[in-house]
């Protein structure tokens, strides 16, 4: 049985990144509507994170620790941060497959702890005192099921994800209609395999200027900027070049544009939080778990989102995958690739329709 949440204090583990974050969003809202932000407090356990949750106004304390890019003294002087506030239950969101998640699960010292069974490790009960089994979803789905079953009624009118932080635009934003682009997506464990290469993308880019007109502002981090490059040299006169500072005007300049086009990645689930339709290459990743949200739906006649996926190709990294997805073997990364007339074909009939 789960001690009543409402009359307690709840610690929210996350360890994961911008599009899991946002996916995760509706869950966050629902628990934080449902008990009162000043009895939930969040754990960001990934760079970043925590600058947004803090903006959201969801939590009543946000903690903020990068296992990967801080040392373990600051592991340890913000464990005792954590245990001082007594923390009556914990949940860990999904994914959160890790053993280091874990271990820091049972370290926060609540009193009940859950989260979910993953098919590489279940937590024993004295780690995890409930591991829910995961159901062939969307992430966003999934985080609502735990936040029901923590608080033991269905969530109503739950929101879609949403970004929980500022949205700035950039100066020199076009004032006439334009598209956006992400080439890049992240490059942890080997993730980088779901990237379409810069020359396709260079290509669709130029189809859609030759059919519209619209000019495509190029986005992403500024470790990606060499591929950026490589996508504008085979797409010159369709690049407009706009300076982006932060995160805050990159979902400036994505809520402004006619669509979004680039990989599935952090990005693209930001663009569909400020509401702009994303056109997403899926290729070793499932669209069935991490795709844009309510791909599935349709508006004027099209799909809210289109997922591009090569024929007759199937994700590799699936939910019976989680926490140990299978390394590419030598060749595999060109296997899903879409080709570029293809893709243009897709693409086109669904611009169309915007």
């Amino acid at each position: 049985m789960i001690p009543n949440p409402r009359q307690g204090k709840t610690l929210v583990l996350c360890p994961i990144g911008l599009g899991n974050f946002i996916m995760a969003t509706p869950a966050l809202k629902a628990l934080s509507d449902a008990v009162g932000k000043d009895r939930v407090s969040l754990l960001a356990l990934k760079s970043g994170i925590g600058d947004m949750a803090r903006a959201s106004n969801l939590f009543g304390r946000v903690f903020e620790w990068d296992p990967d890019g801080e040392g373990l003294g600051k592991g340890i002087s913000l464990l005792r941060e954590v245990r001082a506030e007594k923390f009556t239950h914990s949940v860990a969101l999904f994914p959160a497959s890790h053993w280091k998640f874990t271990a820091f699960h049972r370290l926060a010292g609540s009193a009940f702890r859950m989260g979910f069974a993953y098919p590489n490790q279940k937590a024993p009960e004295w780690i995890q005192h409930i591991s829910l089994p995961l159901t062939d979803t969307h992430d966003t789905l999934q985080n609502l099921k735990l936040v029901e079953t923590f608080l033991g009624t269905a969530i109503q009118n739950a929101t879609d994800p949403f970004f929980p932080s500022d949205v700035k635009s950039p100066e020199r934003l076009p004032s006439m209609p334009f598209f956006a682009c992400h080439p890049g997506s992240s490059a942890e464990r080997g993730m980088d395999a779901k990237r379409l290469p810069p020359e396709v993308f260079a290509k669709m880019i130029a189809h859609v200027h030759r059919e519209t007109g619209w000019p495509c502002v190029l986005v992403g981090g500024p470790e990606e900027k060499d591929l950026r490059k490589a996508v504008a040299a085979g797409c010159r006169d369709a690049i407009m070049e706009v300076p982006i500072r932060s995160l805050a005007e990159t979902a400036g300049t994505l809520r402004f544009a006619k669509f979004f086009l680039g990989n599935d990645s952090g990005l693209m689930h930001l663009s569909d939080a400020v509401g702009t339709r994303c056109a997403a290459y899926f290729g070793p990743t499932d669209e069935k778990r991490t795709g844009p949200y309510g791909y599935w739906e349709m508006r004027n006649g099209a799909s809210r989102h289109l997922v591009l996926r090569r024929k007759n190709t199937i994700p590799i990294w699936t939910l019976k995958t989680v926490g140990s997805n299978p390394p590419l073997k030598a060749g595999d990364e060109t296997h899903w690739n879409l080709e570029e007339l293809e893709a243009w074909e897709a693409l086109r009939s669904w611009i169309q329709a915007l």
